[in-house]
């Protein structure tokens, strides 16, 4: 994953290796999705994302609005409810899911409890994002796609996967399944089954942010850079505050000079919706800096990038970077 801007960022920064984070411990985070009176929204999608926004699992809520992830590495999560289809609005919320550090330096595992409560969306008379997207849906396929959920609860993929395929055989314009399937084909980098799946997802629903996200993604991955763009831009167009999808958009953008001042707005602005910073994407945004000879820049993205991440590797060799930097910016030798 980002395959191609890491390459680009280890040149330029003279084979700097990129930070690995090791957990340590395993964990649990659960909670309830409810309404603002208090009510449980059941059946709805809650996925978990990673730091860096990428999806890591994906649930759905019972019938009480209760969802879990288990055996989850210690790190910083978002949890995110997509009430798609719904009239309300997704809702992420940050979890500092690390356990507590035990003699000899190692963490535990904890339950972290988390709560989601779903707000009303707001739409205007022109705002066609609010438009709630409806379909008809043979029950057998109905029941198929449940199934399908239901094994994706168990990280049982192949039950899944066998599932949501007699889903789509029932309905092949059913719009969740083609959207779900390709979306966990991206997840295990299976990019060109993903391909044809969303392509007719968004076809069907031109405002289902996930569908042009999962979509432009595999795109990305599949060197169709144009396309990707296409993709990733009503992506960010649909949901304008993910953090995720801007940073896609700006990976997209930054394989090509013609798109390079873009893509820096949309990794800029990925700093600006995270509350805490990704450290990788400031990473990113030293490189760009660099390839338009913008030193002083590409110097407070990096001393950014390690603020953002005070554990980094290689520290001593990004500290050097950032002194010849500020000299080249400076114009002293």
């Amino acid at each position: 994953m980002f395959a191609s801007l890491l390459i680009s960022v280890a040149m330029v920064l003279g084979q700097i290796s990129t930070v690995s984070f090791v957990p340590q411990g395993r964990t649990t985070i659960e909670g309830r999705v409810t309404t603002s009176d208090g009510r449980p929204f059941p059946e709805i999608r809650v996925f978990l994302q990673n730091e860096v926004y990428s999806p890591v699992k994906t649930a759905y809520t019972d019938n009480s609005g209760r969802y879990r992830f288990d055996a989850i590495p210690a790190g910083v999560y978002y949890v995110q409810a997509e009430p798609g289809g719904t009239d309300y609005e997704r809702v992420s919320q940050r979890v500092d899911a690390v356990g507590v550090i035990r003699r000899g330096g190692t963490a535990s595992g904890e339950l972290f409890h988390v709560d989601i409560v779903l707000k009303p969306r707001r739409v205007t008379g022109s705002d066609t994002k609010g438009v709630v997207f409806y379909q008809a849906v043979p029950d057998a396929a109905k029941k198929e796609y449940q199934n399908g959920v239901r094994s994706l609860e168990t990280a049982s993929v192949e039950n899944a996967t066998g599932s949501l395929k007699r889903a789509l055989e029932i309905f092949p314009d059913y719009y969740d399944a083609l959207e779900l399937l390709g979306t966990e084909y991206v997840r295990r980098q299976e990019y060109q089954a993903a391909l044809p799946l969303l392509t007719r997802a968004v076809g069907l629903n031109k405002n289902g942010w996930r569908g042009f996200y999962s979509l432009g993604i595999a795109q990305v991955e599949s060197n169709k850079r144009s396309e990707a763009i296409q993709s990733l831009r009503r992506a960010v167009e649909l949901n304008p505050t993910s953090p995720n999808t801007n940073m896609w958009l700006g990976i997209a953008l930054a394989q090509g000079n013609d798109t390079r001042a873009e893509a820096i707005r949309a990794l800029k602005k990925v700093t600006q919706l995270s509350k805490d910073g990704v450290p990788k994407v400031y990473f990113y945004l030293a490189a760009l800096y660099m390839k338009d000879n913008q030193y002083r820049e590409a110097a407070d993205a990096l001393e950014s990038f390690l603020r953002a991440d005070p554990a980094a590797g290689d520290q001593d060799k990004i500290k050097e970077k950032i002194k010849e930097l500020r000299k080249k910016a400076s114009g002293t030798k």
